[in-house]
């Protein structure tokens, strides 16, 4: 392939909305206080796996995907095994000085290894469906014994989400939603402390304002004095003056909603939105069911979070501690999330002729070939 047909193929608008979230994401972290230097170099290397990951046939990905299923078993064990403590979690590992953490790898791995699987067949047959949800059982109960309840509810997501776009039957779906509701009165023992009261003052966080109800009140007022237009970047007084607590990472979005206001969040918002779009328009012009599976995996994982960040900021979700995608600090969030992304360019460069497919190139035809494929 040439490299004329490189450059037509390629999918530009989304480097070009990446590099918008990246920006926003860069001036919300310096205006909240945060390692700015570093979360610059964080989306420097992830620019680089972008490309590196924009380069690589994602269908080597294929016959390694066991592989890659235990290096992330591995990575998760050595968390509970040699990973370091912080706020009352084992989340992270020290390698050659930079804190990884592997939860987040976890999920675009987790991706990958179920669009192996799932593309296996055109259909989702019971035995291909519980065999799915026992690759996905080992990773979520590792990460959820870290304790991460955000990582945790990204990956049973991402499950859903990707068995539905394999095609996985009504009464198929419906079984999990049946298995949840049975397990949920195991759900008190299964939290630790503070994330059960988590959930309790999710309901009235005025019954615990100076304690569990402060974090979601501090946000709520910060994103409502926000107004329409904002009080301007680095004008919040709310972040400004450290009242929201975690302000660069699960609670970005507050300070981003006080200093940009309501229009400025339309506008984030507006811009995920749009990538989204491409990113299921990659997977309805994958030239296999593998590239369309990673591709609709990729969606799954950035929708989960940016709903559950932008929900639990303004008091519509319980505070998960989910990290708001490009726009959070953080490096292994960062790195992981673009070099997702990467792959999915990776997907729309190696797209078959638009012809063949009968598909007209353009977002409505993508979300139509997407929600047949389920419906099939």
């Amino acid at each position: 392939m040439t490299t004329a047909s490189l450059w037509r193929r390629l999918d530009h608008l989304q480097p070009l909305l990446i590099g918008m979230l990246a920006v926003l994401g860069l001036m919300t972290v310096f205006s909240a206080d945060a390692d700015w230097g570093r979360q610059v170099v964080w989306v420097i290397l992830g620019a680089c796996a972008y490309v590196a990951a924009s380069a690589f046939d994602y269908r080597r990905l294929r016959p390694v995907a066991l592989a890659l299923y235990a290096g992330m078993l591995l990575l998760l064990l050595a968390v509970h095994l040699v990973g370091h403590t912080a706020l009352g979690a084992r989340r992270w590992l020290s390698v050659a000085g930079f804190p990884l953490e592997p939860s987040e790898l976890s999920k675009l791995l987790l991706v990958v290894v179920l669009a192996a699987y799932l593309s296996r067949s055109d259909r989702v047959s019971w035995r291909t469906f519980g065999a799915a949800l026992l690759l996905a059982a080992a990773p979520l109960c590792l990460v959820l014994t870290q304790p991460d309840l955000g990582t945790t509810i990204v990956i049973a997501g991402i499950v859903v989400g990707m068995l539905f776009l394999a095609g996985a039957r009504a009464w198929q779906l419906f079984s999990i939603v049946f298995a949840a509701g049975a397990a949920l009165p195991m759900l008190p023992y299964l939290l630790h402390g503070y994330q059960r009261r988590r959930l309790e003052i999710f309901l009235d966080p005025t019954q615990d304002p100076l304690g569990a109800g402060y974090n979601l009140l501090q946000a709520r007022i910060a994103v409502g004095a926000g107004g329409f237009f904002g009080q301007g970047w680095l004008h919040g007084q709310q972040g400004q003056l450290g009242f929201v607590p975690e302000r660069a990472t699960d609670f970005v979005f507050a300070i981003f909603a006080e200093e940009f206001g309501l229009l400025g969040s339309l506008i984030l918002l507006a811009v995920f939105g749009t990538l989204l779009i491409r990113l299921l328009r990659s997977a309805a012009l994958a030239p296999d069911r593998f590239g369309e599976l990673l591709a609709g995996g990729v969606f799954v994982m950035i929708l989960v979070q940016v709903v559950e960040n932008v929900g639990m900021n303004i008091g519509v979700l319980p505070i998960a501690g989910i990290p708001l995608p490009l726009i959070s600090y953080g490096g292994s969030a960062t790195i992981s999330t673009l070099a997702a992304l990467g792959l999915v360019q990776s997907v729309t460069l190696r797209r078959r002729a638009m012809a063949m497919r009968g598909v007209k190139d353009s977002s409505s035809a993508a979300l139509g070939t997407i929600t047949r494929r389920a419906q099939a």
